[in-house]
């Protein structure tokens, strides 16, 4: 099954040789590809085929759940090897590996917690920091983490970054000595137009431009399927339903894409279709995830981008524009298998004024979670670690004066007992204290219930009639006020 797949030449492929050399030859890498170059799932395939797999595995880190999973399952197949042996994933309360596996696609934070448990990385021949230009926090901490480890005690360990997008210079220098490597690439050219200003400006929500626009570019280029690009589920729900009352339903399959929907309508979205598919996705098709026949994109040009609150002290979650980098990587979907379209849903003006790259998680999140890990993992002195880029000391004073506030750190700045503790969790501090809490009080479980549900989406449906009101007030009871509480109490009667 793997073979037919494998013998495609992809633009990845013109490189193979000069990318298993440096491989041999140094321990850090930079490969850079663009968007569609094959770089996800075919390095892993060079590195296996080439026998470097063989004394360990090689762990292929990915910013997001869903490109863990669906890159996992391509591989896996074009290797025609079952998902699970060779090849396998490991995300957030799933594990599809075994003691065979010697490719492993997890996302980030699952291989940060493993430097507390397995400092050594023992096993381990190889990370490969997928997606980098992404910026995320977890990506960041752990290659700095990897970056000690190999510099100590693993001088064997090779560390791989690949980016499509990237100030490649500034990387060179934190990893120097490295070696670079680049790849140019296939794309067809991709026609891209702005809205004007009067359309811009006008009352219409974006869900309703973004269904005007789709309704008009299926008509101009009548073959391939369409990529809308939307900030999240709700403005997804909602540009799926506008889409509706446009388009045929015997013409087109409207389909969502994002993290929260099951591992089963994710694949819908990606996979084959006789009609012409609409795929209305987050960021996640921006990069990893690939859609064959993308030749039009219609994008938004916006994101949800998480940012700390200094009032609330908590990570909120904001809607804000997308970089040069991020429009062109979504650009970019339409370009893959022919000529393409991108129309864009904001102004020339507007896109002048945009920032060049994404701000790097590491400047807008709460770092406390992450200071934990850290301390927990072996790393005693917080201010001689090596970022990629420093966070500002007044997020570092926040994110320690937190941990003292809860027990996690002392006043010398040293984990304590409570703290490795907490760092047992795979929780946010504030929800570690509450589960050592809990303990000292005989509530475990029901404070295991309140951290569960005070961390995901509310489980009761919106815009209910007066008679299903009337049943929840009855199963509910006086919450006092308190919406907590109530969810709690329609999860146990659920």
């Amino acid at each position: 099954l793997g073979m037919p797949l494998y013998a495609m030449r992809l633009p990845i492929h013109e490189i193979e040789i000069e990318f298993l050399k440096a491989f041999c030859d140094h321990s850090r890498l930079v490969l850079e590809a663009p968007t569609g170059s094959g770089k996800s799932t075919q390095t892993p395939q060079m590195l296996s085929n080439a026998g470097f797999l063989e004394a360990g595995e090689l762990i292929v880190l990915q910013p997001r759940r869903i490109a863990a999973r669906m890159l996992a399952q391509r591989v896996a197949f074009e290797m025609g090897e079952r998902l699970g042996d060779r090849v396998g994933y490991q995300i957030r309360n799933e594990n599809k590996t075994s003691a065979k596996t010697r490719i492993r696609f997890v996302t980030e934070g699952i291989l940060l917690r493993r430097f507390i448990s397995d400092p050594e990385l023992r096993g381990v021949v190889g990370i490969v920091f997928d997606e980098f230009h992404e910026r995320s926090l977890h990506g960041d901490l752990t290659l700095a983490r990897a970056l000690m480890l190999q510099k100590s005690r693993r001088p064997d360990l090779k560390i791989i970054v690949m980016s499509a997008t990237l100030d490649a210079t500034a990387l060179e220098t934190y990893l120097s000595p490295c070696s670079i490597i680049r790849s140019e690439g296939r794309t067809f050219p991709v026609d891209i137009s702005h809205i004007d200003g009067k359309l811009a400006n006008s009352r219409a929500p974006i869900w309703e431009l973004a269904a005007k626009t789709v309704e008009e570019a299926s008509i101009a280029e009548p073959e391939g399927h369409i990529l809308v690009f939307m900030p999240g589920a709700f403005e997804i729900g909602r540009t799926i339903r506008a889409l509706g009352e446009r388009l045929s339903s015997r013409d087109f399959r409207l389909l969502p894409l994002h993290s929260e929907l099951s591992a089963r309508d994710q694949d819908e979205a990606i996979d084959p279709c006789a009609r012409r598919k609409v795929i209305v996705s987050t960021n996640v098709a921006e990069t990893s995830l690939t859609i064959d026949n993308v030749r039009i994109v219609v994008d938004s040009g916006q994101a949800r981008i998480a940012r700390y609150d200094p009032l609330r002290g908590l990570n909120t979650l904001w809607i804000e524009k997308i970089s040069h980098a991020s429009a062109k990587q979504r650009t970019g979907r339409a370009g893959r298998t022919g000529p393409g379209r991108c129309v864009r849903l904001w102004t020339e003006r507007d896109h002048s004024e945009r920032l060049e790259f994404d701000e790097p998680e590491a400047l807008r999140m709460d770092l406390a979670e992450s200071l934990l890990t850290l301390m927990a993992s072996g790393v005693e002195d917080l201010e001689g670690f090596e970022w990629f880029e420093r966070p500002s000391p007044a997020r570092m004073d926040e994110a320690r004066s937190l941990l003292r506030m809860l027990g996690a750190m002392d006043e010398m700045g040293k984990l304590t007992r409570d703290g490795r503790r907490m760092s047992s969790f795979p929780l946010h501090p504030r929800y570690g204290a509450m589960m050592l809490a809990a303990d000292r009080f005989g509530c475990v479980q029901e404070m295991s219930l309140a951290a569960a549900v005070a961390q995901t989406r509310g489980l009761l449906i919106r815009k209910v009639d007066k008679s299903v009101e009337n049943r929840r007030e009855s199963l509910l009871g006086d919450c006092g006020n308190s919406d907590l509480i109530a969810q709690m109490r329609a999860w146990s009667a659920a």
